[in-house]
């Protein structure tokens, strides 16, 4: 009884260990793949999933539908950075991989976690003037250092600096 017990846990184990693993790209929406493919057209970028989740969802533009930032990398210089990409006729907005913001510079090859900031969040700042956001954000940091807050105003990406 063992004997089968053991074989049939083998084969199990083994059948997993081969399952295959989805790529990031083909973990996305269809309309957000269409858009990053578009977009590494213009751009150069690609999907970069150096972090786990390399893909957050929110609603960054304030419109009522769910958009995503990604993690990306410039294919031709390797600066990463994240992509806005939004559910509806807005364009992405990228910011890092080669394209400069805030104390953030243009790679976020420093970037060690980032999150979600919810809409309606009041983010205090000794650097500078509190938002309240009015679609949601997103807190990139590098752990043991520095902090900050990416939220959209008027379709361009702002920098709040949160901590050093």
């Amino acid at each position: 009884m063992n004997f089968k017990f053991v074989s049939a846990a083998l084969m199990f184990a083994s059948s997993i260990a081969s399952a295959a693993v989805l790529p990031a790209q083909a973990q996305l929406p269809d309309w957000a793949t269409k858009q990053l493919d578009s977009l590494s057209k213009q751009e150069s970028v690609e999907l970069n999933a150096r972090i786990n989740p390399f893909v957050w969802r929110g609603d960054f533009d304030g419109s009522g539908k769910g958009d995503l930032a990604v993690l990306v990398k410039d294919s031709k210089t390797g600066k990463e950075g994240i992509a806005f990409l939004f559910h509806g006729k807005t364009k992405p907005v990228i910011v890092g991989a080669g394209h400069a913001i805030g104390n953030g510079g243009d790679d976020f090859s420093w970037l060690e976690l980032w999150y979600v900031e919810d809409k309606g969040t009041l983010q205090h700042s000794y650097h500078a003037k509190s938002v309240k956001l009015k679609g949601d954000g997103i807190i990139v940091a590098k752990e043991g250092s520095a902090s900050a807050l990416i939220y959209l105003k008027a379709g361009k990406a702002s920098w709040q600096q949160q901590g050093d």
